[in-house]
């Protein structure tokens, strides 16, 4: 499912001047895309080697950090932050803030941080947002108020995914 998942994201980039990537968000969540791809899950079987699944491979270290926040009125919230890699970007403004350096989330047309080829999708553009693994997760009973509530992140790019499934 996880293998699957990526394979889908690797489609993805900014939608604002590409319209595949918006028709391509769209199809992921659709339910006859999701019965589709329901056919490729099969547990007593490996995977299917003709479905492409990008290898991403992030620096690792403490690099992102997150607040997950729930208040007596039951509203939860979740603020991430990344700087990619230790120290961002390396550059500290005047009033004290460090840069990130989330320019190393886009592909780039001869090297690349975090995949193994370049994705057109995300190619690095003027006014142009790159592709990120932050994945703040909020679960929460889907009738009422009673039940469990819970708040997930992780960070280390695409392993955040598998790691909150598995949570």
């Amino acid at each position: 499912t996880l293998k699957i998942a990526l394979s889908l994201a690797s489609n993805l980039g900014d939608p604002s001047d590409d319209v595949s990537i918006t028709h391509a968000a769209e199809d992921m969540v659709s339910k006859s895309e999701a019965d589709a791809l329901r056919q490729l899950i099969n547990d007593s079987q490996p995977f299917s080697s003709d479905l492409h699944v990008p290898h991403f491979s992030m620096e690792s270290g403490p690099t992102a950090s997150q607040v997950l926040v729930m208040g007596p009125d039951d509203f939860i919230v979740a603020v991430v932050s990344s700087l990619n890699r230790p120290f961002g970007s390396g550059i500290i403004t005047p009033s004290g803030v460090l840069l990130n350096s989330q320019m190393l989330d886009f592909s780039w047309q001869n090297r690349t941080m975090n995949s193994s080829i370049p994705r057109p999708q995300n190619l690095i553009r003027p006014r142009r947002r790159p592709l990120s693994f932050l994945l703040p997760t909020i679960v929460r009973p889907s009738e009422g108020m009673c039940g469990t509530y819970l708040c997930l992140g992780a960070n280390s790019g695409d392993k955040a995914l598998s790691s909150i499934v598995q949570v």
